[in-house]
């Protein structure tokens, strides 16, 4: 009898920063290695160099509407991603890749920073009013995103609370009920987007959603469905990924004084500190499903045209083969690209805003609260380890009388 594959995905862990000891056994025997989803065998990509390989190889498919297309999902639903252009292939996914470049670029990206750095300016004044301790995510990690995503969209702040509440189902599959709340909360959010399209159309500003409704929807190049979608999936990730890695990596740093010194004291050391924390956390945890539709073969080890992958960054991002010493966190490492983002076609259409966020929204919180630090102990702060987000979304921290000046 064929020994049993170890069922995935594999969430239990004994540190909450170091992958789960039962995936870097896996990561040990070879680059990729096959488990046990809910629908069916797959294999785990765990090396860096095939991780890379096979996300930008053309063979491999991002259509969940391919049979045989791996889930991480034990209950039956519709994923958030399916029929978007983040589950597209080639000149189809092309076309909207193109569409949402300029809405990324780095000039237009970079001329945000302003409004990032005065929104966290203002909620740095608002927790230093209020006083310790409080929740870092809830007072800073979301509103932080929240404003951030808002003004590139053109969603009004003051219903941020309404998309937080349901964004937040959307990145739970695991709990009871989780299909009826994801179907209840994508159908809000899908409605509350068709509003705003309508009122984009009558009154257009200056934001994404008003220029690619007068860019894209007006002439007929997209269809309504497919720019509300679109505006969706942007406000989704773009919201819970950074507002998460805020707090998280905040978390991260006030555990390893050393680092959280070294990078409040040595300014020059935040950009290449953020890229360390991306790649030491890997809060996007359970990976990147795709289906071969042709056999693709790396090293000696073949994926048959049919088969599912998962690539796992989180185990790409510490393969001692790549990193040296992988599971430290080291804000002066200089080392290959983490995966974080992914790679390849589908590279995160948002990575260049959510890095200026994160430089920004660490270098204003440093600088204006040097002695930060946590209100309970390490052990008590709660880790989300069974969700599609890793992390933690209640971060107790204090401050005491080393404050610098309120912004003007």
């Amino acid at each position: 009898m064929a020994d049993q594959l170890p069922t995935y995905p594999i969430t239990e862990r004994t540190c909450p920063y170091d992958p789960p000891a039962g995936l870097l056994e896996l990561q040990s025997q070879a680059p990729l290695v096959r488990v046990q989803l809910p629908t069916g065998p797959a294999w785990l990509v765990t090396g860096y160099d095939a991780a890379r390989a096979l996300l930008d190889d053309p063979r491999m498919s991002s259509d969940m509407g391919r049979e045989g297309f791996p889930t991480l999902y034990k209950q039956k639903m519709r994923p958030v991603l399916k029929g978007s252009f983040m589950r597209m292939d080639g000149d189809d996914h092309a076309f909207y890749r193109t569409m949402l470049a300029g809405e990324f670029s780095v000039k237009r990206v970079a001329a945000m920073r302003p409004e990032i750095e005065e929104a966290c300016d203002q909620l740095l004044d608002e927790m230093v009013r209020k006083g310790p301790p409080t929740n870092l995510h809830e007072a800073y990690g979301i509103p932080v995103s929240s404003r951030s995503i808002c003004r590139l969209l053109g969603v009004p702040y003051e219903d941020s609370e309404f998309f937080t509440t349901h964004l937040e189902a959307l990145f739970d599959p695991h709990r009871a009920g989780a299909p009826e709340r994801i179907a209840a909360s994508k159908a809000a959010l899908s409605g509350y987007l068709d509003e705003l399209v309508t009122r984009k159309q009558k009154d257009p500003g200056d934001d994404m959603i008003s220029r690619l409704v007068a860019d894209y929807l007006v002439p007929g190049k997209v269809e309504r469905p497919e720019l509300l979608l679109t505006s969706y999936l942007l406000l989704a990730a773009g919201h819970e990924t950074t507002a998460n890695m805020i707090t998280t990596g905040t978390a991260a740093l006030l555990m390893h004084p050393e680092q959280l010194t070294a990078v409040r004291d040595e300014p020059q050391l935040l950009r290449g500190a953020v890229e360390e924390l991306l790649r030491y956390l890997s809060i996007f945890q359970f990976g990147i499903t795709r289906i071969a539709v042709e056999d693709v073969t790396f090293g000696d080890q073949t994926v048959a045209a049919g088969e599912g992958i998962i690539v796992s960054p989180l185990l790409g991002n510490r393969d001692q083969d790549v990193y040296g010493d992988p599971h430290t966190l080291d804000v002066r490492r200089r080392s290959r690209p983490h995966l974080s983002f992914g790679h390849g076609p589908h590279l995160c259409v948002g990575h260049t805003l959510a890095r200026i966020e994160l430089q920004i929204a660490f270098e204003r919180l440093l600088a204006r609260l040097p002695d930060l630090s946590l209100a309970v102990p390490a052990s008590e702060v709660p880790f989300r380890t069974e969700t599609l987000v890793f992390g933690t979304v209640n971060l107790p921290v204090t401050w005491g009388g080393r404050t610098a000046g309120a912004s003007a």
